[in-house]
């Protein structure tokens, strides 16, 4: 149900239901997919602080998840829209260390190049 509303866009709704599996199943095998489409929901609308504790809270609570490196990624794109530079900086820098040879690992350093354009270093 949530992936359908996620899917069709009604991220409040999704959100809802995400942190409703979360409460009821806090260790469930899907618990750390909840988490970070929870963190999704609320990076697609802006609400940057509570995506990046949701992304967090994945990493601390689920380190070994197959989801990890994508939460791990999502921090650093939450800190860029918190205007958290330089946290931002060493959190892709170390998805890129971290994941060498990934999507994640070039998606971090695709930003990070971005972020050395615009600030001109």
């Amino acid at each position: 149900m949530a992936f359908k509303a996620i899917r069709a866009g009604n991220y409040v709704e999704a959100s809802r239901q995400f942190r409703s599996f979360i409460q009821q199943y806090p260790n469930h095998a899907l618990a750390p997919n909840a988490l970070y489409w929870l963190g999704e929901s609320y990076y697609a609308t802006t609400n940057y602080p509570v995506a990046l504790e949701s992304f967090q809270r994945l990493l601390s609570q689920f380190p070994q998840s197959e989801k990890a490196p994508d939460a791990l990624l999502k921090v650093g794109y939450s800190q860029l829209e918190l205007k958290q530079t330089a946290a931002a900086r060493a959190t892709l820098t170390q998805v890129a260390a971290k994941y060498p040879g990934t999507k994640v690992a070039s998606l971090a350093q695709e930003r990070l190049q971005r972020l050395q354009l615009q600030s001109g270093n």
